[in-house]
């Protein structure tokens, strides 16, 4: 009997042994499983096991759970590798609830960030460590452990009505649920960037609640951390101190540090009321803090030698009607942007929608400083900025026409300049502004000016720039100019000057420069008074009149001569191509010069038609200069009309009538061999005075011909004809001499041997008789 009792306990401690090791590795049966399910659905929970086993120390251990939505089975909500089942065999055996908690051991849990994609994006969290306590509508944790990306977690508190879990995470409407899984998914990505050099940084979790009554939810959450790197941005601590409860949200404190500062948040979420609000102090370096996170060009043309310090409240409202408010403070010290280094800037901020505003702002340099304010209300665009920096040093802030326009400035002297702005927006083509500037030693186009004071209006991208007055060492400017930067027009507006034209085109269009150089004024500047209007790419509205008076005279050089008046008025006409000067009026070499004068500017056509006016001249000094003789006497009256093409002489085109009165006839270098000759014929003609020489004569081609030349002595009078080629230093020309009075009577039937021609050099002639009479 004993031998069979014996082998009874044999067959069955082999059986069980047999179904163990079954147990362990080929796991329950599929019955056994949809058991084991079955008890998770009365919980709430729906889970499906691919494998159930039986450990010989760790008891029944379900492996490959995957958790679903109880009210949508395609949602994945969890995946966990494997968890101790504890039973409660006495539960069982009575066919009650049998599953009183869940053992965890170095377990793996997968969260899919979407729920409907199963090959989705992951929230892996692993060594999951921990017991989880399931009494009926309950799940209790104690002291759960696991490793979150490199974070360590501790988390324990109890969940009534576990089952309500899932409808409360996911958001009723489709486009909701997809903003919040982008957001998940940015966390999870933001939490594999960061490096952690030092230890593990430690989170802590406390929760209890009734899901069924969310107002009853509370969890805490604590995370401390030290060494953490995100890109290049090193952070030495973080701490994160943050409550959820009566369905709010409270940060309490959030604080982080670098190496040269500290960032401070506070804040609270209320979801039923739908609203936000956030206090942040900062003195972190923004540079590496922002590009660690993402690329914000215009940060980076910003050097902060010190952190600024930011001190700002926002407050946010997400109902039916959207709307955020922020109101702040910043400083800075010693900071460069684009170049340009900056002592300290502050402002007050104040943002909300389409509504902003940045009031007390102050900007220091080494040169001087900025201050005003801004705001922007809808449609309505304000400035108001009063400034002493030099502008010189905010060029490189610049850039477009506007850069290439201001380079044109020089300050040696900081100007104070005050400037108040409106409009729809900033948009420089949407402003009007006006203002006052008073400038110290500066200069625009490299022109200088001892001083300058200017009311300016800005609007429709004009400048206007009235009254204007500008000091410099030999005069005073006076009037207005109008910048059309859209037309590209310069308006001159009733300017009265006393400064050297030369200079004074400069501010108003360098490419008039090469049009009024010819025209150099001496010691004294001229009285200029300037209207009208010049494009500035050679349009057709150039329009600009110039009245000029210089007592001090003027230089001019004609036919490769320097004329000097003393004194010169004249109305000058500048247009698109051409110049026209009327109402000359000029004193020189002892008479007067009167004149009108049409010329063109134009490169490809280059000529000039004049009319010029002589009254009593001094014949000497004018044959001194362009005949290099000055023993001739007399005075000169002439008119001359004639064209021209700049300085080619060759190519003058005119008609004229001169007389002179009262002259040394035989001092002119191809008349004086004809003094001898004279004096052969009657003694002492040679040397009478001419009381009057008159000829009508043309000019072409460097020739001046005359077919009326008459000279008017007292015993004789003089008839001649021909041409003189004044560019070449030659002539053909013939000379028929008539004595007056009783010599005249006696000689008048030989008077045919009295005419001579020459055609030898100009300026040393040879006069030989036409008829030759036989011997």
């Amino acid at each position: 009997m004993r031998r069979v009792i014996y082998a009874l306990f044999a067959i069955i401690a082999a059986g069980l042994l047999a179904a163990g090791w079954y147990a362990y590795n080929k796991g329950f049966t599929k019955k056994w499983r949809g058991f084991v399910a079955a008890e998770f659905r009365k919980r709430g929970v729906d889970l499906t096991l691919r494998k159930l086993t039986l450990h010989p120390l760790r008891g029944i251990i379900a492996k490959e759970v995957r958790v679903y939505d109880t009210k949508d089975k395609q949602r994945t909500m969890a995946v966990i590798n494997e968890m101790r089942l504890v039973i409660n065999w006495a539960n069982l055996i009575q066919k009650k609830t049998f599953i009183d908690a869940l053992d965890l051991r170095d377990a793996k849990l997968s969260l899919p960030v979407d729920p409907n994609s199963s090959r989705g994006p992951k929230i892996e969290i692993t060594k999951l460590s921990g017991r989880l306590m399931l009494p009926p509508q309950q799940v209790y944790l104690n002291n759960l452990e696991a490793e979150l990306y490199g974070i360590r977690v501790a988390a324990s508190g109890r969940i009534i009505n576990p089952q309500q879990l899932s409808s409360l995470l996911l958001p009723k409407e489709p486009k909701a649920e997809n903003r919040s899984l982008e957001h998940v998914a940015q966390v999870i990505d933001e939490l594999r960037h960061l490096k952690m050099d030092g230890s593990s940084p430690q989170l802590n979790l406390r929760f209890s609640g009734d899901l069924a009554r969310p107002e009853t939810v509370f969890v805490e959450a604590r995370l401390w951390a030290e060494q953490i790197r995100r890109g290049n941005w090193r952070l030495g601590t973080l701490y994160l101190d943050a409550l959820y409860r009566d369905q709010r949200l409270a940060l309490r404190q959030l604080t982080l540090s670098d190496a040269k500062g500290e960032l401070r948040v506070t804040g609270s979420y209320d979801p039923a009321a739908k609203g936000m609000e956030v206090q942040v102090h900062s003195t972190v370096d923004p540079q590496p803090a922002v590009k660690a996170f993402t690329r914000f060009p215009q940060l980076e043309e910003f050097v902060f030698y010190e952190p600024p310090t930011i001190d700002l409240t926002v407050r946010a409202a997400f109902g039916d009607s959207p709307d955020m408010q922020a109101i702040g403070h910043i400083s800075a010290n010693r900071f460069t942007l684009r170049s340009v280094m900056f002592d300290r800037f502050e402002a007050d901020l104040v943002y909300q929608g389409e509504r902003w505003a940045a009031r007390d702002v102050r900007l220091s340099h080494q040169s001087g400083e900025i201050t005003g304010d801004v705001m922007q209300l809808p449609d309505d665009f304000r400035a108001r900025l009063h400034s002493t920096i030099n502008p010189e040093v905010l060029a490189p802030l610049l850039t477009g026409p506007t850069a290439d326009w201001f380079k044109q400035f020089n300050f040696s002297d900081a100007p104070d300049v005050h400037i108040e702005a409106r409009g729809e927006s900033p948009d420089p083509k949407k402003l009007w502004a006006n203002g006052v500037l008073k400038l110290g030693r500066s200069s625009y186009r490299g022109i200088a000016a001892q001083s300058a004071t200017a009311t300016v209006r800005y609007s429709d991208r004009k400048l206007i720039v009235d009254p204007l007055r500008v000091v410099r060492t030999e005069g005073t400017g006076e009037g207005g100019l109008t910048f059309d930067f859209a037309r590209d027009e310069v308006g001159v507006h009733r300017v009265r000057t006393s400064i050297y034209p030369h200079e004074l085109i400069w501010w108003i269009d360098p490419k008039l420069l090469k049009d009024i150089a010819p025209y150099r004024f001496g010691k004294r500047p001229p009285q200029l008074f300037l209207d009208g209007l010049v494009h500035t790419k050679g349009g057709d509205t150039t329009k600009l009149h110039i009245d000029l008076a210089a007592s001090g005279g003027m230089d001019y050089t004609f036919l490769k001569k320097d004329l000097r008046t003393s004194q010169i008025s004249a109305k000058l006409l500048f247009t698109k191509d051409r110049l026209r000067i009327d109402e000359l009026h000029a004193t020189i070499f002892g008479g007067k010069l009167h004149g009108d004068l049409d010329i063109s500017l134009a490169k490809d056509r280059p000529g000039h038609d004049a009319t010029i006016r002589l009254e009593k001249v001094d014949f000497a000094s004018l044959t001194k200069l362009y005949f290099n003789f000055d023993s001739s006497k007399g005075q000169l009256d002439a008119r001359y009309n004639f064209t021209g093409k700049g300085d080619d002489s060759r190519a003058m085109r005119g008609q004229g009538q001169l007389t002179v009165t009262d002259g040394a006839v035989f001092s002119i270098p191809f008349l004086g061999p004809l003094s001898g000759i004279l004096n052969g014929i009657v003694p002492g003609m040679g040397d009478d005075v001419a009381r009057k020489g008159s000829a009508n004569f043309s000019v072409a081609n460097g020739t001046i011909t005359t077919k009326d030349f008459l000279i008017e002595g007292r015993g004789f009078s003089m008839f001649g004809e021909g041409d003189l080629f004044f560019l070449d230093d030659a002539m053909d020309f013939d000379i028929r001499i008539n004595a007056r009075g009783l010599p005249g009577v006696l000689l008048f039937p030989v008077s045919k041997l009295f005419e001579y021609t020459s055609t030898d050099s100009l300026s040393k002639p040879t006069w030989r008789p036409k008829v030759i009479p036989r011997l």
